[in-house]
């Protein structure tokens, strides 16, 4: 969804996208974007905007649209499969990192065994 109020603004100042973008520290595609309401606009950002158009915030704010989506139930499934394969991992990696501080131990106590024949 367009942001009407911003681009009625920008054009009006007799700003491109462009020009604007720079203004305000970004690429041109990103500021696009952002105008036409694929990526939202930080607070921050409409501050500067609002300055380099010299208009208060409140007269270019508008609310972005939230999009959502249904995931398929196989991705959900599929997630939760790899959630739980993830918490094994990390089980046997903790399972591993023991293990060699044991055999690192005892190595340790081999070499002084030997050592102690020399």
């Amino acid at each position: 969804m367009v942001k009407e109020k911003l681009f009625d603004a920008r054009t009006k100042k007799g700003l491109s996208q462009e020009q604007l973008a720079d203004l305000v520290g970004m690429t041109q595609s990103n500021y696009s974007l952002k105008e036409n309401g694929v990526k939202k606009i930080v607070d921050a950002e409409w501050d500067k905007i609002a300055k380099e158009l010299e208009v208060k915030k409140e007269d270019i704010y508008e609310e972005g649209n939230i999009h959502y989506f249904n995931m398929p139930d196989f991705v959900l499934e599929h997630i939760e499969l790899l959630k739980t394969q993830n918490a094994e991992l990390k089980k046997g990696n903790i399972a591993l990192k023991d293990e060699i501080e044991t055999l690192l131990q005892e190595n340790q106590m081999l070499k002084e065994e030997i050592k102690s024949f020399s």
